[in-house]
């Protein structure tokens, strides 16, 4: 099995677990960035937001995929302030733009050669000083197992039960 191909199953795993918390989530405001501690947590959307920007630019942009062309998601880029753009489409087109960059993803996750794993990606970001297209992947992976974190909070802080 390729790198490329045990990527894509664990990104497919992970993406899994992030439909399921959006699921248990369906119900509540996808707007609503409630405050704990004098904190702003990232809202549903944002959340949702973000990783679609984060797999478009990790993945698609950085290893030489075919990106989509969504200029509002730079509103949700790396460093944001976690407010909602003003001009964005509603929470299902949202999701469904999820949907579709993880599709697109998976389709290129499996057509990179273990070769290409070893290449400078595209964007020049790295972490540690390694900044190869694996790093890149790797790095989305774990970046979207965070933020699905973060929807288990807030199912926890809904009242939603989860496990």
């Amino acid at each position: 099995m390729s790198q490329g191909a045990v990527f894509a199953n664990m990104h497919s795993k992970v993406r899994d677990l992030t439909r399921w918390y959006l699921s248990l989530l369906k119900t509540v405001d996808p707007y609503t960035q409630l405050e704990v501690n004098g904190v702003r947590l990232n809202s549903i959307y944002w959340l949702v937001a973000h990783l679609t920007w984060a797999e478009n630019m990790l993945i698609l942009k950085a290893t030489g995929g075919t990106p989509i062309n969504a200029p509002w998601l730079e509103h949700y880029s790396l460093g944001c302030d976690g407010t909602l753009h003003t001009h964005q489409p509603d929470m299902k087109a949202a999701v469904k733009l999820l949907k579709e960059v993880h599709e697109l993803s998976q389709t290129h996750l499996l057509s990179l050669s273990d070769t290409t794993m070893e290449q400078n990606n595209l964007i020049g970001f790295g972490f540690g000083g390694d900044n190869t297209n694996r790093m890149m992947i790797q790095h989305c992976i774990r970046h979207e197992a965070m933020h699905t974190g973060h929807l288990s909070w807030l199912c926890k802080i809904h009242r939603i039960e989860s496990v």
